[in-house]
């Protein structure tokens, strides 16, 4: 695109616009392939109201209007989740879907593909989402291109979950190896920040399963910003989100959307147009990825107990204060949800499940500040969800 017409859409609240090729994506060489491009939206949180954006009733549809206003028209449009805001009123969550599917009606590009978000489907297991977009997960094919489009978010514990992981199986042993790829996610696939659930819990199984075939790429939303990672030859490109800009990973204790800039209105936020072509790849950050959460450790007799109680939005105590060395085991009940109990520094995690005592091991080894959060996605406030304990020597 030419920078008078990136300024243009920029004009309009869209934010930036990033073109890329498909990594390996050599498409004219196959049979019905052609260059083509499609737009990515992500992370609109319709039904968001507070600081953070104060145009967040008309930041969608200046979205609307800039796409539609793109010179060449795209050849289909995605939206990778969080169409709407956590509601825990089943009511409301179903009224915010119908008003975002009307308010997108207006794209004058009518094949349109959904995929949930946490916000969207945690809560119900996808139940709204489906009678108003369709499955969770699919898969579809365009001019020589294979796309997958993966559910990480319908399962509170941040799985793809074993049913999914076993279809994705059987689609791609149904496709040649030399096709292309292009992965749709909301969550990204890799560990980017498991304390701020930036990760899918059964996601290396899926990269295990994509790995053979030397053409994918895969573009995620959910972090409300653009990043650029690899895992081994997969590369991965988040999306800006259209509601509000969240931190750099990893340089917060928890992901607080960014403040509202009067002077810079919508700073941070966008949508990708991608562009699949016989070009060379573009560059990525090559990433190791690392920090695979691990199963508690064993209970020993001898520990000494601690009762803990998980419910929305809180762990009580959330202050807890241990000694080096010493073994404890963790008594945590919860009274209203599966949560989830990660302490990302021992590489501990636990699901609590209501109505049952989830017993968990730890022995601090060194003094300071161990910080433990939900890592199973709890509603609109489960971002301030966490505790810390103090160990002393």
């Amino acid at each position: 695109m030419h920078r008078r017409d990136f300024l243009h859409l920029a004009a309009f609240g869209g934010g930036a616009v990033c073109s890329a090729g498909l990594a390996g994506c050599a498409t004219g060489s196959r049979p019905g392939a052609a260059d083509f491009h499609f737009v990515q939206l992500s992370d609109v949180h319709w039904g968001f109201k507070g600081p953070p954006n104060p145009d967040a009733q008309g930041t969608l549809p200046k979205a609307v209007a800039a796409v539609n206003a793109l010179a060449s028209a795209p050849d289909f449009i995605v939206f990778t989740g969080d169409l709407t805001h956590t509601t825990d009123d089943p009511v409301e969550r179903r009224r915010r879907m119908a008003e975002f599917k009307q308010i997108v009606s207006g794209l004058a590009v009518k094949d349109v593909r959904f995929m949930p978000g946490e916000h969207d489907a945690a809560l119900d297991r996808g139940a709204a989402f489906k009678e108003f977009f369709g499955p969770t997960y699919y898969s579809f094919d365009h001019k020589g291109v294979h796309f997958i489009a993966l559910d990480n978010v319908s399962d509170s514990g941040t799985k793809l979950g074993a049913e999914q992981i076993e279809w994705l199986r059987a689609d791609l042993a149904n496709r040649p190896l030399d096709v292309p790829v292009v992965v749709l996610a909301h969550r990204p696939l890799f560990d980017l920040v498991p304390k701020w659930d930036w990760h899918t819990r059964d996601g290396a199984e899926a990269l295990a399963l994509l790995m053979p075939h030397p053409n994918v790429t895969v573009f995620f939303g959910h972090i409300h910003q653009e990043l650029h990672r690899s895992t081994g030859h997969i590369a991965h490109h988040s999306a800006k989100s259209l509601i509000f800009p969240l931190p750099a990973p990893g340089t917060a204790e928890r992901p607080v959307a960014l403040p509202w800039d009067p002077a810079a209105p919508y700073r941070g936020l966008g949508w990708r147009e991608v562009t699949a072509q016989t070009a060379a790849a573009p560059a990525v950050i090559e990433h190791a990825v690392q920090g695979a959460v691990l199963p508690a450790q064993p209970v020993a007799q001898a520990a000494r107990e601690i009762e803990l109680l998980a419910q929305r939005f809180r762990f009580t105590p959330s202050g807890i204060t241990l000694r080096v060395g010493e073994p404890v085991v963790l008594l945590i009940g919860s009274l209203d949800f599966t949560h989830g109990f990660h302490i990302p520094d021992l590489d501990v995690r636990a699901d609590l499940v209501p109505g049952r005592i989830t017993r968990v091991a730890i022995t601090p080894k060194l003094a300071g500040v161990l910080a433990f959060a939900c890592d199973n996605f709890c509603g609109d406030h489960h971002e301030e969800m966490h505790g810390q304990f103090t160990v002393t020597a």
